[in-house]
């Protein structure tokens, strides 16, 4: 097997030599993810993390997540992998970085142990792993997961999405932020049967995957909080959007039937303090790259309200001018609103403005 070596962040890593990145890579790596690995770290070390905690990083492939929490962040370190030929590379990449770490060869649903932090991060759903993540979990504990089958997070595999998420999507021009709502839904429903409550802390989407980091809280109070947190997503080809706890059939702006999206997550997809904490630790680091550092200011200034508004759609179903998206921000908040950009889309703005208040600022 002819390796070649990388340097990402602090460490060293060796793979086998690849032209495209697939399922059927003899060992897995892909190098576009180091923008995940970046911000990853980024939040290990915003969460504080305590030498004395366990790190779980339970689908290695090639080990550079694990090595890299090893060398950049703090915490006792766990690679797992089920494939035998990705044991014997992550043994050979600690080697490389004069590193030592607890590496298992096992199912990730057959790992065992209790950990603080676990990080999954399959290729495709993370689904079939929640059920093992969470008997590795604890209360006060961290779940970092995963998600690169946003064809079916975003609509495009509707049946797909029903059978993994157990979840209705919608095809949207919102549908991204959608997708990361559907997931969070699920995990959040999946934790509810250990009597755990989740809090995303931190969620985006970036091409391909959708990246999501959850706070775990144990007690039947505080999963049944959380639980509240689950309803619906309207959509109207007025241009109407909503997220409510109860089901609506007929659009309050237009009065025509509305599409909905069932079971998703309702409320914040961040949390902002730690967000701000994210962007203090990734401002004094030296050796991360830029790109996931501009992701993260923007995730800092996008205000959490849900569902946001793409100009080019509304200008199109409306037949006005085409403002740019700081104009439409600024109009927004004369008239006293919140509104901010969103990394979901550069043409579209987030904001508590009803659909009404959008058409009048986009109207001037």
């Amino acid at each position: 097997m002819e390796l070649c070596e990388f340097t990402e962040g602090k460490a060293r890593i060796k793979v086998p030599k690849f032209e495209k990145v697939t399922a059927k890579t003899p060992v897995f790596y892909n190098p576009k993810m180091a923008f995940s690995r970046d911000i990853s770290v980024t939040v290990m070390n915003a969460l504080k993390i305590k030498d004395s905690w366990k790190v779980l990083d339970g689908l290695s492939g090639s080990g550079i997540r694990g090595i890299r929490y090893s060398m950049e962040t703090g915490g006792e370190v766990f690679l797992n992998d089920h494939n035998p030929a990705a044991v014997r590379l992550i043994a050979e990449n600690l080697k490389l970085n004069s590193l030592e770490a607890t590496v298992t060869k096992s199912d990730f649903n057959h790992v065992y142990g209790k950990y603080e932090v676990v990080d999954i991060d399959p290729f495709g759903s993370p689904v079939k792993f929640l059920d093992g993540a969470f008997r590795l979990l604890k209360n006060n504990s961290y779940l970092f997961l995963t998600a690169t089958d946003t064809s079916a997070l975003t609509g495009a595999h509707r049946d797909s999405c029903r059978r993994k998420y157990d979840a209705i999507p919608l095809k949207s021009s919102f549908a991204h932020e959608l997708g990361v709502r559907i997931l969070i839904g699920k995990v959040v429903r999946n934790a509810a049967k250990y009597n755990f409550a989740l809090r995303p802390i931190l969620s985006y989407t970036k091409e391909h995957f959708i990246r999501t980091y959850f706070e775990i809280k144990y007690g039947k109070e505080k999963t049944n909080n959380a639980l509240a947190n689950i309803g619906f997503a309207f959509n109207c080809k007025c241009g109407y959007r909503e997220v409510t706890h109860e089901f609506n059939s007929k659009c309050p702006n237009c009065n025509e039937k509305l599409s909905y999206s069932h079971p998703i997550w309702v409320s914040k997809i961040k949390d902002s303090e730690f967000v701000t904490e994210c962007v203090k630790k990734y401002e004094s680091s030296e050796f991360l790259s830029k790109k996931p550092l501009e992701l993260l200011k923007t995730l800092q200034r996008e205000i959490d309200a849900p569902l946001f508004y793409d100009i080019h759609e509304l200008t199109h179903i409306y037949k006005t001018k085409i403002p740019k998206t700081e104009e439409l921000i600024k109009r927004l908040g004369d008239i006293g609103f919140d509104a901010s950009a969103t990394h979901f889309s550069p043409v579209s703005v987030k904001t508590n403005a009803t659909i009404k208040d959008v058409l009048r600022c986009l109207d001037e």
